[in-house]
């Protein structure tokens, strides 16, 4: 039975430094991306920039999620964790797209709005 423990938490360890590598990648990928869209000229940037930011916060609450399973004690644990992580995820989706639609609405009545 210690033997099959041991077994296990190296699996763990082993998926946590995988997960912290991809993270890792991860963030110096939205790190390059915002600065790309930080030098666009492009109208949208701003908009872009505000997607880029959505993504970054679901991708961190996936990581978030893949750490607390990799921990979990049991399946009845990890069943608990993803619905609690879904659950998140919706009110984060709903919070998003009200802001989206938000900033839409500005960009699109600073276009067709009098010219001064």
């Amino acid at each position: 039975m210690a033997e099959i423990n041991a077994s296990a938490e190296s699996v763990r360890a082993l998926m946590s430094e995988a997960l912290e590598r991809v993270r890792k990648a991860n963030t110096e990928y939205f790190d390059l991306l915002e600065r790309g869209l930080g030098s666009s000229p492009l109208p949208i940037a701003n908009q872009a920039k505000d997607f880029c930011t959505f993504m970054r916060r679901n991708v961190g609450a996936t990581f978030d999620l893949g750490d607390k399973l990799i921990n979990a004690k049991d399946m009845q644990d990890a069943l608990k964790l993803q619905a609690e992580f879904f659950q998140d995820q919706m009110r984060a989706l709903t919070e998003q797209a009200r802001a989206m639609s938000e900033s839409a609405m500005k960009t699109a009545g600073g276009m067709f709005g009098p010219k001064v």
